[in-house]
């Protein structure tokens, strides 16, 4: 096992996970993270019961498990998900946590992230600053603006705070480390607005953006995607899906881990202090009912935010 990712691999069982002796724990990779998912399973394996299954990359993040995996995945006590695509935001995820799994998503990880980095942050610290920002993002509408050009608002009527720690400790508790952030749900079609996209999509080809990405939203939904080669790249990877309800805007999420820098890897750039994303497609976990394969976030630097008539965040600071 390498010497370095063997801290990473401790923190994400014992810090992020909580992994009890006895316990049963499955870790599923895929082809492409299995480097990733052989560190993780090996370091469990020396203290309790654990299972590595090894499935085929899925084309993007929110594409279901195999039902083989999703079995797996109703018997275990803690689940690690290390695979190349986020297992997040699937039904089975949620179906194995509403039986009582913990679930930590370790979706995207290169071999730096086990080594040093945003994984070992204070997450004491990242919770406080969590459940203080959850209280001021119900409400009854959201806005946001940035110097770039956004300038978006949505209702959030009916909608709850969505929290992630970046630890799952309780029963049925899912967490995405190093990604800490809280997210709220806009209200269905009532999403309207530009979108400026300078920060990162994590997806092939993209990662950090060098030219911002203009996003036209309508009624809930994205209309038009202007700018560069990576605007292009994004339009033809969801025109690929044959699906409209990618366009969704599913999320609209706050970075909340101060140790977080932009790398083009999901769980990093999601959680980065000061920046929000917008994340489209698939929407279950966040109080709707759009059920695509599909869930992709979309980071702005340096957003203000206002909850009706209250400030979330000042160009990146919180209020």
């Amino acid at each position: 096992m390498n010497e370095k990712a063997q801290k990473g691999c401790e923190t994400l069982l014992y810090t992020c996970g909580e992994v009890k002796k006895g316990e049963k724990v499955l870790v599923i990779t895929d082809d492409t993270s299995m480097k990733i998912g052989m560190e993780l399973y090996y370091c469990a394996s020396d203290f309790t019961d654990t299972t590595l299954v090894c499935t085929p990359d899925r084309s993007t993040h929110g594409e279901a498990p195999s039902s083989s995996v999703a079995g797996a995945m109703m018997e275990a006590d803690v689940i690690y998900g290390c695979t190349t695509f986020s297992l997040y935001n699937t039904d089975e995820r949620i179906q194995a946590c509403k039986k009582g799994a913990r679930f930590v998503n370790v979706a995207d990880y290169s071999m730096r992230m086990l080594e040093e980095g945003c994984l070992f942050a204070d997450w004491k610290e990242i919770r406080t600053i969590v459940d203080d920002t959850a209280t001021k993002i119900v409400g009854q509408e959201l806005s946001i603006q940035t110097t770039a050009g956004t300038d978006f608002r949505t209702s959030i009527i009916g909608r709850k705070a969505d929290v992630g720690y970046g630890v799952s400790r309780g029963k049925g508790e899912s967490s995405s480390p190093p990604d800490a952030e809280c997210a709220v749900g806009p209200a269905d079609n009532s999403a309207e607005g530009i979108l400026v996209i300078d920060g990162s999509i994590p997806l092939p080809g993209l990662g950090v953006i060098k030219e911002p990405i203009t996003i036209k939203v309508e009624k809930g939904y994205i209309t038009s995607i202007e700018g560069g080669n990576e605007a292009d790249i994004l339009r033809e990877s969801l025109a690929a899906f044959n699906d409209n309800r990618v366009y969704l805007v599913a999320e609209v999420g706050f970075g909340m881990n101060p140790a977080g820098t932009l790398s083009g890897r999901m769980l990093e750039d999601e959680g980065v202090f000061g920046t929000m994303h917008i994340g489209i497609g698939n929407n279950l976990s966040y109080g709707g009912s759009n059920n695509t394969s599909v869930h992709i976030d979309l980071i702005m630097k340096s957003p203000t935010c206002k909850v009706d008539d209250h400030y979330v965040l000042k160009e990146g600071k919180l209020v």
